[in-house]
Formats: structure tokens, sequence, C-alpha cells
């Protein structure tokens, strides 16, 4: 009898000022029996040949469930990528955010959109700061929640906001413990696409 596939669970998240939370995310995701998938915790595999951002968007292909981590911290925005790839592919996802980043959408809301319904982003962005260096980290969270789709037109937009790495890790541990729900829903997902 063949070995049951363990389900790729590909974590998304910039580096920079989180470094210690994303591994600890990573190793418990693992005891929980996924197969992680993330750069830094070494197990997302570079195809040769193949350049940074692809072989991260070619993770999001293989995965089979994405989780994105909204820091304020935007680096190189390969990440943001991966979560706009992950949405156009319709890859079931969860995500969490650090309240910093929802603070800051709603504060900055103000200056990002040319409209009063927050519709029409333009070019304004923030100087660099030790608290977020790009406000791009909002239009993550914006594409997280697909902002720009009717609310009833909306799937997998889930976004946690957390502070502490403690409320992340119970949310993490209330999404990913039950490694069998998470089978059941991925079967009840292929259903409803075939």
């Amino acid at each position: 009898m063949a070995k049951k596939q363990k389900i790729k669970l590909m974590v998304a998240s910039t580096v920079y000022q989180n470094r210690d939370l994303l591994l600890q995310i990573c190793g418990i995701l693992n005891t929980y029996g996924y197969h992680v998938i993330n750069s830094e915790f070494g197990t997302l595999h570079p195809p040769l040949g193949m350049n940074n951002t692809d072989a991260c968007l070619a993770a999001v292909e293989e995965c089979d469930v994405f989780f994105g981590i909204i820091n304020p911290m935007y680096s190189t925005g390969i990440t943001h990528q991966e979560f706009l790839r992950a949405i156009a592919i319709n890859k079931p996802r969860r995500y969490i955010a650090h309240s910093f980043v929802t603070f800051s959408r709603k504060l900055l809301a103000q200056y990002m959109y040319a409209d009063a319904a927050n519709t029409q982003r333009n070019d304004f962005e923030i100087q660099t700061t030790s608290v977020m260096d790009s406000v791009r980290v909002i239009d993550m969270y914006n594409d997280a929640v697909q902002i720009d789709l009717p609310y009833e037109e909306r799937k997998h937009h889930w976004v946690q906001e957390f502070f502490r790495p403690d409320e992340a890790m119970r949310h993490i541990e209330t999404l990913f413990r039950d490694i069998k729900r998470v089978e059941r829903e991925l079967a009840n997902l292929n259903n409803l696409d075939q």
C-alpha cells in the first residue's frame, strides 16, 4: 500500500524583522504533519536554471494550501507576487496579518486613494521606517481580502489579525492542527471544482 502524501502547505512571508516567528510557524506546521514549503525554512526546492522569483512562484503552483503572512515589511516584493499568483490560480488560501498593517490600512487610506470609496489607488508611498517600509503591505492585505470584488464573490479571503506571536500561533493551531479536517476541506473543494 502506497504511503499517503502529506499536504503541501506553502508559507509565504517576508523574512526581515520576522524570521524567528516565521521559523517557529514553519516548525509547528511541520510537527502537525504538513510538508511545509518555505524558502527561509529550507524546504522550497529551487528548480535548476530558475531564478528565485520563478522558483517561489512555481512553489505556489505546487502547493495544496497557501498560507500568507502579511508583515509590515514589504522587502523585495516576491511575497506579494506569490499572493497574487495564489489568488490568480484560486489556490486554497489562509492569511494572518500583523496589526501594524491593519491599523495603517485604516489610517493611510485617506492618502492612498484618489476617491472617497477607496477603490482608485494613487501613487502614495511612505518613506521607509523601522515600523513599515512600504504601503505596498497594505496592497497585499487588500489583495488577500479581495477588496476589488463584491463581498459575495470573494473566496479564501479571511485574514486574521495578530499583534503578539502567541496570537498568531493560536490562529495557526485553529486552522491547521486538525490535519484530518484540512484533508476533508480540500477533498470538498476538489469535489466542487469537478
